[in-house]
């Protein structure tokens, strides 16, 4: 390992001999910056999560600026940048205040002239803004026009497997009735197909669909005892379907969505339908900027909503309505003896899978019905917002109780409602929410941010979520994955220390003051994090990172009779690089080394270090990317996420642990102006393992090799 690592630093040091400056800039090198920000939130979400999310609707939110440019004279159109923490409200202010004395921007350079916006800033913004005059002449709203100057796009996408796993293996008829949870019902093959229609992003329209790998695609190909069992549960096709129609700026009527949308008011805890940016490296993120109604496009099966919902608006007021009515998945535990309904059901299933006969019998088992609205006024200096809904599920939801989740009872139908606000002074932005359910659960959330200075912003805020508050489509700022059950204090600052270094850094102290999973009495904990970035050049950045963590956690002593909690510690640090060395050629290397200790368990460790190359030629139809990566990590407490460069709108984020090696390539060949193909293929090699995973996703060898090709025609 250590020949490794100095074969490395040979490489790294002989590389950085180049001289940055020789490289040049190009739209492809501009959107690395970008794409490096998401990468960065993504990887912090994964690591403050213990479940598996798909994050397809916050990297469709980046992407899709790549192929929709802001005009950065509108100001609606701006507030995009808002919500996805690309500029922070200071920022946005001095813009506003810079185009009502001087007029509408007539160049992107004339940013540098604004303050707040440094090169980093600029850099980030410069391949998704557009600079276009707000009173020019607009094409007649007519039907014939908006299919006239609409454009299409169609993605296709397969992506699989290679080597076989334990799910897929062949067995008989007779055994596979015997154990029907044995085996994945359908082809290892995950298959992916969206088209979208989209004017001037006025007026949007698509289809998504998607079967996932084990799912069925041909039921004729299942046992027929179990086609009788699974009835119309079992479908030929693609496992899930979500259709939208979006309109925007129609006069009075602001917005309006048919089909699949979502929605995203204030700070996130009375309604915020999809995922959002947690705990990232910008301090400013904790404060949300509620995209309202915006149309749904991504596959997570679970955090839409589906029916209709517009938004009229006059000067500063906003009135919207809402209602949704969908199946979701559910673990049934009764049926009605007469109606042979549904009654109970334990939970609600939210992985979106349906590959065994068990989860396609939990697929679409109840139905769930919400309706809402939510009324606000937007000044000059002050918004204010007020939202209620009530959510009513088909049968009573009675989850199996233990002493953590005693006051998460949910039974029936469940009212919310809430009260947000924003005060925008100079130097300093007052936000917060207040929130309940009907059962008199309250949680709530108040913070600022200011900017005494122009190179330093900080952020304060405190949440109070109670153990009994309830809400099914709450998302705010929290350090676990629900709503309630936490108090916490957070301070953040982003300073410029000195010319091209900045200083992000946070504390976050947080206590449960009721029980949780895995941890038998009311705890406690802190994170902290800190990141020195510095440019070197326009061409080359690093940043150093270092991040610790506290919490507590049932001990694992079999003698105990009580679950007694133990402290744990997780403490990162990383290296990251950037760097040109040649107007065709970027590469990236990281080094990150995790130290967990446990109170009862030997120290463990984790280390990860990749050199990334992108190869991006003048002609731009071809473009290459290549990763190696060793990692060596103890156990699974240690393991290293690290985000992976993919296909258009897809992700991955991988947790590394034990000891082994990965590669991936990735290739988009330009076939003309309308067609580009992605090709990606990874594998990863350990050293220390016969078998990969566990149950139906059980590998026998010890590598694991991913296949993924995809196909876009736009119009």
């Amino acid at each position: 390992m250590m020949k490794r690592l100095l074969i490395f630093s040979i490489l790294l040091g002989s590389l950085l001999y180049f001289n940055p400056s020789m490289a040049q800039t190009n739209a492809d090198s501009l959107r690395n910056a970008l794409t490096e920000r998401l990468s960065q939130q993504l990887e912090i979400i994964a690591e403050n999560s213990e479940e598996s999310f798909d994050f397809t609707d916050l990297t469709e939110t980046y992407f899709y600026l790549y192929e929709n440019p802001v005009n950065i004279n509108n100001p609606a159109e701006l507030e995009q940048l808002l919500e996805i923490y690309l500029i922070n409200t200071f920022q946005f202010e001095q813009l506003k205040t810079y185009q009502q004395n001087f007029g509408p921007l007539l160049s992107k350079f004339e940013l540098a002239a604004i303050d707040g916006f440094d090169e980093t800033t600029i850099a980030l913004l410069e391949p998704i803004i557009v600079i276009e005059s707000t009173d020019k002449p607009q094409y007649k709203l007519k039907a014939k026009n908006i299919f006239k100057y609409a454009r299409h796009q169609l993605l296709l996408r397969s992506e699989m497997v290679l080597e076989q796993r334990e799910g897929y293996k062949p067995i008989s008829d007779s055994a596979l009735w015997a154990k029907p949870n044995s085996r994945y019902l359908g082809s290892p093959e995950k298959y992916y197909a969206r088209y979208s229609f989209n004017y001037r992003n006025q007026f949007r329209a698509g289809i998504t669909m998607e079967k996932d790998a084990g799912e069925v695609f041909f039921k004729d190909n299942v046992n027929d005892s179990l086609q009788r069992i699974l009835g119309d549960k079992l479908k030929s096709g693609f496992d899930f379907y979500s259709v939208h129609a979006y309109a925007a700026d129609l006069g009075v009527l602001r917005a309006v969505a048919l089909g699949d949308y979502h929605l995203a008011f204030g700070q996130g805890l009375t309604m915020w339908s999809g995922l959002s940016f947690g705990k990232s490296t910008e301090a400013s993120s904790v404060m949300r900027y509620g995209a309202g109604l915006k149309p749904n496009t991504s596959v997570n099966e679970n955090y839409f909503l589906r029916g209709a919902a517009a938004t009229f608006g006059y000067k500063g007021i906003e009135l919207t309505g809402f209602y949704s009515k969908k199946n979701i998945d559910a673990n049934i535990d009764q049926f009605d003896s007469i109606s042979g309904e549904i009654a109970v059901v334990t939970s609600l299933q939210e992985s979106g899978l349906h590959r065994t006969v068990n989860e396609l019998l939990d697929k679409n088992a109840i139905q769930q019905q919400l309706i809402g609205g939510r009324l606000s006024y937007k000044g000059l200096f002050f918004d204010v917002g007020a939202t209620i809904h009530q959510t009513s599920l088909e049968a009573e939801l009675v989850p199996r109780i233990y002493p953590y989740n005693q006051f998460q009872l949910i039974e029936g139908d469940l009212m919310n409602y809430g009260f947000d606000f924003r005060l925008t002074l100079p130097q300093i932005v007052f936000f917060g929410e207040v929130a309940g359910s009907d059962n008199g659960g309250m949680a709530g959330l108040a913070g600022f941010t200011a900017q005494p200075t122009g190179f330093l912003t900080t952020t304060v805020a405190y949440r109070n979520y109670q153990k009994s508050y309830q809400n099914y489509f709450s998302n705010a700022f929290a350090e676990s994955s629900n709503t309630n059950n936490e108090t916490g204090i957070y301070f953040g600052i982003n300073a410029s220390i000195a010319p091209r270094w900045q200083l992000k850094a946070y504390a976050d102290h947080f206590q449960f003051p009721w029980l949780r999973y895995r941890t038998d009495a009311p705890s406690y904990g802190h994170d902290y994090f800190a990141q020195l970035d510095h440019e070197i050049s326009r061409r080359a950045d690093f940043y150093f990172r270092f991040r610790t963590k506290k919490k507590l956690i049932n001990s694992d002593d079999p003698w105990n009779n009580i679950d007694f909690v133990v402290p744990y510690h997780k403490d990162s640090y990383r290296f990251h690089i950037n760097y040109s060395i040649s107007p065709s050629f970027t590469l990236k290397n990281r080094a990150e080394w995790i130290v967990y200790k446990h109170e009862e368990k030997p120290q463990s460790t984790g280390f990860l270090i990749y050199q990334d190359i992108f190869y991006r030629p003048p002609s731009d139809r071809l473009q290459l990317t290549l990763r190696y990566a060793i990692f060596d990590a103890d156990t699974y407490d240690s393991r290293i996420y690290a985000y992976e460069n993919d296909v258009l709108y897809a992700f991955s984020i991988p947790a590394f642990y034990e000891k082994g090696s990965r590669v991936y390539f990735l290739v988009k060949y330009s076939l003309n102006k309308s067609m580009d193909l992605w090709a990606r293929i990874g594998q990863t090699w350990y050293s220390t393992r016969n078998e990969i995973g566990t149950g139906l996703e059980l590998i026998e060898g010890n590598k694991r090799t991913d296949l993924k090709i995809q196909l876009r025609v736009k119009l």
